[in-house]
């Protein structure tokens, strides 16, 4: 212990006589290991931390899934039956994300939450605040359980924390419920970026989602499910019976022929996301790790430029009896002392990076919670890291300089310092650059990537344009009400100065939501359950196409006098059209929701867009007629000549005078609508751009210390040069064509490298291709720019060298 303090009272002596090169290598390890830090507390989030439940590990989503779909839900009807007849979990459980509409003291709310099956709550184990959680016999009947759950932290902010809540009645949707109990402080469910509000039993569906008939329809899957394992039941056992039972269901619920359920650990909005949120989370973790990498090897060659200066210390110490293993600790004491102190500055990196990405705010009406907890485990990882750095990339450095040569080290400490230190020196410059290649192709894919989202047209007009949603329904409409309603806002947004057009949609493209049905194709042939299609569709207002700037390839679009319920007309798009009918007209023809009809009429075709997301393939979609069937909930669109934004006020003031209780929400442009959309690849271009951006500069400082530094060791060598005739440029190009051959080798290292990692990235792209050439030979061009630059520099200053001056060098 007497040689371990005394090693680290030399290590800071050491460290405060070179304040620079301190400096220097505690920022670069900071940056590095604050990043990681970081990034892994996302991965932590996702995989590691646990829910504040009883026994989260016992916990699984399960996702009904056909092959070819992305999202899989369970309709009440079949979850009930999974619930009673299967022999493997302890508990399974449903739950839904419902808006609501909270009155309180005059004013209305729109609130989001939970609709949860009755055993909600006693499935995830968990106590309340205040009061009592729903009961199953509560959520047996339809409309029997007017009961409410407050999360903790609508209770504190919604209601002061009132400690007589429990009991009393609140108003949601115009209908009094009463709350039964307040939710622990922290939690939120079975989804960690998401903080519910409210929670109601299934039995209350239609009094929260009115109009919604879901409660008794087999087909229509809504319900988000989980399951808590019985003891001694693996998670393969419960997938084999649980499948197992599903085909035994098909016989009740033929649509459900070919469905897998999956199962995966809860945490994410949509269980089946998952997978792509981890794979973005890995890419990220690589990134850093790639500039982590860059970073402890400045560090080493830092510690071998240094260590050079010290070959006589070293000498004189190995000539008066100390022993290598002895000069080696003293070493990598020092080498994990500046690791250690660059992973507490990189700490606090990483909680300023936490703060600012918490502080972010996604552009959507409901609560999204981004809670990256730097808790335990993103300590030991950082602590890992930290000491890791310093020992590895400090023991080859310590090994290098205490296998020197006494008698030349002793008579001269500025002499060369030999050829295993000038190719371990090479060997990192190497490293760098290839390192540092990686990374900024890796950025400059998902650049591109972004671009050539952005240049890809979503179908539909987004200048000039703005949107804003109500929810009828949650008001207490009903459909003729509501129907008077929706016209006279069309004639009051129509009437307003700027105004072109004005129509409705019940799902507008590129949301965060949409609806699909199955569909049947008159006069041909009935597939088998599991192969119906299941289309995207959306009910709009007339003159929908007009205001969204979608054109019209043929037919025509809904008018006014297609409310009437013997009137069945529908618009597809041009991929439905020519994916069912081939090489022929789809006007006329006519689809259904159900095998045995009615038919509706195909009446116009619009040209295709983009519906989910604008990455996506050609999708087909279907446009039902709004006029004719009424939707409690909708989006106003109006197309202006002016600025939108200037519409804004008007718009509202119009709902406020229509109905002053009515909640107005989700009030935007249309190019703020988009910005959603690409919210993922934004983000992922801006974080990888900054790694990459912090990596180029790293390895430019890292060619440019090395360079310099070998400059220094050669300036007797290049003065005897200068003094037998050499020029300036002689000595510019001996310099610099060491730098560029050290380069070359980099360049072709990380080009390769680049080529096969990033193949992993390509279900993180959209429109450009894992082995893009252009990305390849602009950041290679880029990268082979700043190392010239890095060399040029030292080259320039050695090419001025006095030959006089340089022969009296010691």
């Amino acid at each position: 212990m007497e040689r371990f303090l005394q090693d680290v009272r030399y290590a800071v002596r050491a460290m405060l006589k070179s304040p620079g090169f301190t400096s220097v290598a505690v920022v670069s390890l900071a940056l590095g290991i604050g990043a990681n830090a970081a990034i892994f507390s996302l991965v932590n989030t996702i995989l590691f931390h646990p829910l504040p439940v009883t026994e989260p590990n016992r916990l699984v989503d399960i996702s009904p899934l056909r092959p070819g779909t992305d999202i899989g839900a369970f309709s009440h009807p079949v979850y009930k039956d999974v619930r009673d007849k299967n022999d493997v979990l302890e508990g399974f459980a449903a739950y839904r994300f419902a808006p609501m509409s909270l009155s309180r003291e005059g004013n209305n709310e729109r609130v989001w939450g939970y609709i949860v099956s009755g055993n909600y709550f006693e499935v995830l184990g968990v106590h309340p605040a205040a009061g009592r959680f729903f009961t199953e016999d509560e959520d047996r009947v339809a409309g029997s359980s007017p009961y409410a759950v407050l999360s903790y932290g609508c209770w504190k902010r919604r209601f002061g924390g009132d400690p007589n809540l429990v009991g009393q009645q609140i108003t949601l949707n115009g209908q009094p419920f009463t709350v039964v109990g307040i939710a622990p402080e922290g939690f939120g469910g079975t989804v960690l970026i998401y903080s519910p509000e409210i929670w109601v039993p299934t039995a209350m569906a239609r009094q929260i989602e009115p109009g919604s008939n879901w409660l008794d329809n087999a087909n229509n899957g809504v319900l988000l499910t989980f399951g808590r394992l019985k003891p001694g039941v693996s998670e393969a056992q419960a997938s084999q019976s649980l499948n197992a039972l599903m085909e035994a269901l098909v016989s009740v619920y033929p649509n459900y022929e070919g469905v897998h359920l999956t199962f995966s650990p809860p945490g994410l909005v949509i269980p089946t996301l998952r997978n792509g949120t981890l794979a973005f989370s890995l890419v990220l973790m690589a990134s850093v790790a790639l500039v982590l990498l860059i970073a402890c090897t400045n560090l080493a060659n830092m510690l071998l430029a240094r260590a050079t200066k010290r070959r006589k210390e070293i000498a004189v110490r190995l000539s008066l009896g100390a022993s290598r293993a002895r000069l080696v600790r003293q070493l990598l004491t020092e080498s994990v002392l500046l690791a250690l102190v660059g992973g507490v500055i990189g700490w606090l990196v990483a909680v300023w990076m936490v703060n600012l990405v918490g502080a972010f705010k996604p552009p959507v009406d409901f609560a999204l919670t981004i809670d990256l907890q730097l808790d335990w485990r993103v300590l030991l990882f950082a602590l890992a890291v930290s000491l890791g750095s310093g020992i590895i990339f400090g023991l080859m450095p310590a090994w290098q300089t205490t296998r020197t040569d006494l008698v030349p080290a002793l008579k001269d400490e500025s002499g060369a310092a030999g050829p295993r230190r000038s190719r371990l020196r090479s060997g990192l410059v190497i490293a760098q650059i290839a390192l540092s290649l990686v990374l900024l192709v890796a950025a400059g894919l998902i650049v591109r990537s972004l671009q050539q989202v952005q240049m890809i047209g979503p179908g539909f007009r987004t200048d000039r344009t703005m949107t804003m949603s109500v929810d009828l329904g949650l008001q207490g409409y009903n459909a003729t009400r509501g129907m008077e309603f929706y016209k006279e806002l069309i004639a009051r947004a129509e009437a307003l100065p700027g105004v072109n057009s004005a129509s409705l949609a019940n799902y507008l493209p590129l949301a965060l939501n949409r609806n699909s049905t199955s569909i049947y194709f008159e006069g041909q042939p009935v597939p088998r359950p599991s192969e119906v299609p299941e289309i995207q569709n959306s009910s709009v207002w007339p003159r929908y196409f007009e205001t969204m700037g979608i054109p019209l390839v043929e037919g025509r679009e809904f008018t006014m006098q297609d409310d009437k319920k013997e009137s069945r007309f529908v618009v597809v798009n041009e991929t439905l059209a020519r994916r069912f009918w081939p090489g022929q007209s789809a006007i006329g023809k006519r689809l259904g929701t159900d095998k045995a009809g009615p038919f509706w009429q195909v009446i116009g075709i619009a040209k295709d867009g983009k519906y989910w997301s604008l990455g996506e393939d050609p999708q087909p979609f279907l446009y039902f007629p709004m006029a004719r069937d009424y939707e409690p909930s909708a989006a106003l669109v109006i197309s202006s000549s002016a600025n939108p934004n200037s519409l804004i006020n008007g718009i509202r003031s119009e709902v406020q005078r229509m109905d002053p209780n009515l909640p107005v929400f989700d009030v935007k442009t249309m190019e703020e609508h988009m910005r959603l959309s690409l919210l993922p690849l934004r983000a992922g271009a801006w974080v990888a751009g900054s790694f990459a951006v912090l990596a180029l500069t790293l390895a430019g400082l890292g060619i440019y210390g090395v360079m310099a530094y070998s400059v220094s060791q050669r300036t007797r060598e290049i003065g005897i040069r200068m003094a037998l005739g050499a020029t300036s440029g002689d000595v510019l190009a001996l310099v610099v064509k060491r730098g560029a051959s050290l380069s070359a080798i980099g360049l072709g290292i990380g080009l390769a490298g680049s080529l096969a990692l990033t193949r992993l990235m390509s279900s993180v792209l959209y429109g450009v291709s894992s082995t893009d050439v252009v990305t390849f030979a602009l950041v290679t061009l880029l990268l082979a720019a700043v190392v010239l630059v890095a060399c040029y520099i030292p080259a320039r200053r050695a090419a001025r060298v006095d030959p006089m001056i340089a022969l009296r060098y010691e």
